[in-house]
Order: structure tokens, then sequence, then C-alpha cells
């Protein structure tokens, strides 16, 4: 924990960044990390996201004109290869040293409302809903079947939380955390993908937590 934060302190002070904002987050970041945080300066954002791979603090800068741009009426999301420089050799479970992937969703705020860690090009099945569900629960991953455009909002073909809905139904997330990363009610969740459903626009997978 001290060294992230002194990190953050020494990056800070050669990248020029605004130093009372880190001495008035520096009580914050120690007492609640490791949640996400998200430093929003005039033309960047500087993320801190979790790896559970690496079992460390990211960081990851993103250009807000790519945010805009990625936006469309939904969540931006943001790939970002990495390995960790320090993994702990003693360790035989230990595999951060091998290039891997954090997967931010972030939204018109530019807050991290989810993260993703992961080995490949996504998610295997069983790491979906790992950790939400109990051993021999029921996961439910809801999955795009058929995309739409933003323009299907304005032609009031979908409301714009239904489109947002579907840009975090790629597969990589349960249903309990698709209503996380939205920041919606899961009832509400519940009730848009019924209609989603019946659109032929989603899919949903059932399978048994491990």
């Amino acid at each position: 924990m001290e060294l992230f934060i002194i990190y953050i302190y020494i990056n800070s002070k050669h990248n020029n960044y605004n130093q009372i904002y880190f001495i008035q987050n520096l009580h914050f970041w120690k007492n609640e990390m490791p949640e996400n945080k998200v430093i929003k300066y005039f033309s960047l954002i500087e993320a801190w996201a979790w790896c559970d791979i690496c079992s460390e603090m990211v960081n990851i800068r993103v250009n807000k004109n790519e945010i805009k741009a990625g936006l469309k009426m939904s969540i931006y999301t943001k790939e970002h290869k990495h390995i960790n420089p320090y993994p702990d050799l003693e360790d035989t479970d230990d595999f951060s040293g091998q290039e891997h992937t954090i997967y931010l969703y972030i939204n018109d705020n530019y807050d991290i409302t989810g993260v993703k860690s992961f080995f490949g090009d996504s998610p295997s099945m069983s790491e979906v809903g790992a950790g939400i569900v109990e051993a021999g629960g029921e996961v439910r991953i809801p999955i795009v079947v058929k995309e739409v455009s933003p323009m299907s909002v304005q032609l009031g073909m979908l409301s714009i939380d239904e489109f947002k809905l579907l840009k975090v139904c790629d597969g990589m997330n349960s249903v309990q955390e698709c209503a996380e990363i939205s920041q919606k009610p899961i009832d509400k969740v519940e009730e848009m993908l019924v209609k989603l459903r019946k659109k032929g626009l989603v899919k949903v997978i059932k399978r048994t937590s491990g």
C-alpha cells in the first residue's frame, strides 16, 4: 500500500500533475484501496485499476477524446495488455509475469464501473461470475446476438438504458455484474433483458458455478 502511494506521488511529480490534488486525496486512497480510482485531468484520465492476476493496481492513462469518441451513448471499454514486472518467483501459481489483459468499463463521467483481468482474448466461461455466485449456484451470462447502432435509440426502438446494457452483455459478465457495471438495480436489468430477448438482441447462457 505504502509503495503504491509513493509511486503515485513520484509519478505525479514527474508528470507535473496537480500536487494539491494528491495531498487532498492521499488519506482517502490509503484507507480505501484496492478500490479502483480515477484522477481526472483536462485532457486525460489516469486510472488505477485492480488486476486480479497481478494482485496489484495497474496504471492506465486514457485520452478523454478517445473515451468521448467511443462512448456513443454507451459505456466505453479500454483494453490494456501488460505484465507484472515483479512476479513472485517463489509462487508456482503466480503467472502474472506472462502477458495478460485488464479490461476497463468507463462511463460518461470518466469513472470506472467495472474491471476484468484475464489471459488470452477473454475470460473463460468458468471465470465469468466467479466469486459472486456460491459454488453450485446458477450463473447467467447475457450475450448480444445482434448488434444495433445508436440510431436505434433515436428512432425509439431502444431506450438509452437498454442500449447501454447491450454494451456490457459481451459474454464476460454475469447478469449481476452487468447491473453493477451499468449502475442499474438488478430488477431493472432483469426487466430490460426480458425485453431485449424478445427483440432477439440477446441470449442468456446458464451454467453452474464450480
